[in-house]
């Protein structure tokens, strides 16, 4: 059954044959560059085998010559009215297209004390419940205002005006991604590192390198992704044992790194950066004000993922069951296991099992499942094999059908 689509969206492997052809190569030419065979390429192609993993997608783009968001077909249009309710990215967009740090949008900007009980108010609330709407719709003023007082305050107001900017831009930056806004992604992410560079602080400037390595597909393997284990290194020697907000960042980063390295399928190098984020995510425990929530259960969460990326479902499903999700205070991020779990699953064969997952998902974060291509490709081919009532709704809710 085929899976008709609106938007002029395309199944991954409809992007992978039309790259194909626009390069001149036959599949089998193809499939000889990544390794695999002209069957494989062709199912895939054909929309009859889904692409699972990141380094898959990776190895096709690199042989074909496209970036891996060309072939996952990003990124979104920015207006889209049947969206919106995910968030209208209209005004976020112009404060980053039209202002900067050394030439701030002419806005009134309200004291600093307001600006930072509203990051670690409303926004840090709305960032915990997914609430993509409400940041798109409260950000783009705060960002402006904050750029106001890094341009024009003192030496103290500018230094703390910077650290806002840092916070809230590493935000902005996965709200962006969650929407499907690659390209804003990377200049949130950009951003982030111009105010951290200002600070000169090594903390802040390996929080926006964190930024930076996810505001694109990590299928794309970019250069910001490949040099987060480099980072990590050039940040340990700056911590001291106290530094707790320090070690959640470096954290954060040797789990990037271990999704890097499981890409280029260096499973060795995952597993071992894997395990120097849980010693020190076990040293320092859950938090809800963490880091981009780093603890030992956003790590149990990454080694779901990771165990995904190396093809193993069952390892997957067993770090999953081990995380207590009440400990993750952001609804993203469980919505992230979720998708994980749903992903495992469906290797495994059990698609009613996934289905649950992604409603499971879908509840806590909707965007975070609706724009998340691997999850289209996923619903859209467990659809054309068993389109039960409830995937059909999904689908449905996901312009699949």
């Amino acid at each position: 059954m085929s899976t008709p689509r609106d938007d002029g969206a395309r199944r991954i492997g409809e992007n992978v044959r039309a790259a194909r052809r626009f390069r001149g190569l036959s599949i089998e030419a193809a499939a000889g560059l990544v390794g695999r065979s002209k069957s494989w390429l062709s199912k895939i192609e054909n929309g009859h085998l889904r692409l699972e993993r990141r380094a898959d997608i990776a190895a096709l783009a690199e042989a074909l010559e496209v970036s891996a968001a060309d072939l996952l077909g990003e990124p979104a249009p920015a207006i889209r009215p049947h969206r919106r309710v995910f968030g209208d990215v209209v005004a976020l967009r112009e404060v980053l297209l039209d202002s900067t740090l050394d030439d701030p949008a002419d806005v009134p900007a309200r004291p600093l004390d307001a600006l930072a009980a509203l990051a670690g108010g409303q926004i840090a609330r709305h960032r915990r419940a997914a609430d993509h709407a409400a940041l798109t719709t409260v950000l783009p003023g705060v960002l402006a205002e904050l750029q106001v007082h890094a341009a024009a305050g003192d030496e103290q107001q500018r230094a703390r005006a910077l650290r806002l900017l840092v916070d809230l831009l590493t935000g902005a930056t996965f709200t962006l991604r969650h929407l499907g806004q690659t390209d804003l992604a990377w200049i949130a992410a950009d951003r982030a590192m111009q105010a951290a560079r200002a600070l000169d602080d090594p903390v802040m400037i390996g929080a926006a390198t964190f930024a930076r390595a996810h505001c694109r597909p990590s299928a794309s393997l970019s250069r910001a992704l490949r040099g987060v284990a480099a980072a990590a290194d050039r940040l340990e020697p700056h911590l001291s044992a106290g530094d707790r907000y320090g070690f959640e960042v470096l954290g954060m980063l040797r789990l990037s790194a271990g999704l890097e390295a499981q890409i280029r399928g260096d499973h060795t190098a995952a597993a071992d950066h894997a395990a120097a984020a849980a010693e020190i995510a076990g040293r320092f425990g859950d938090r809800p004000d963490a880091f981009q929530w780093f603890g030992p259960a956003n790590v149990a969460t990454w080694r779901t993922m990771l165990a995904v990326e190396a093809g193993d479902p069952e390892k997957a499903l067993r770090a999953a069951a081990g995380v207590d999700p009440a400990r993750i205070t952001s609804r993203g991020r469980r919505a992230a296991l979720a998708i994980e779990q749903a992903r495992a699953r469906a290797m495994l064969g059990d698609g009613d099992g996934a289905v649950r997952d992604l409603r499971r998902a879908e509840k806590l974060d909707a965007a975070r499942v609706h724009k998340n291509a691997l999850v289209r490709e996923l619903v859209a081919d467990l659809f054309d094999r068993a389109p039960s009532r409830d995937l059909r709704g999904l689908a449905w809710r996901m312009n699949l059908i």
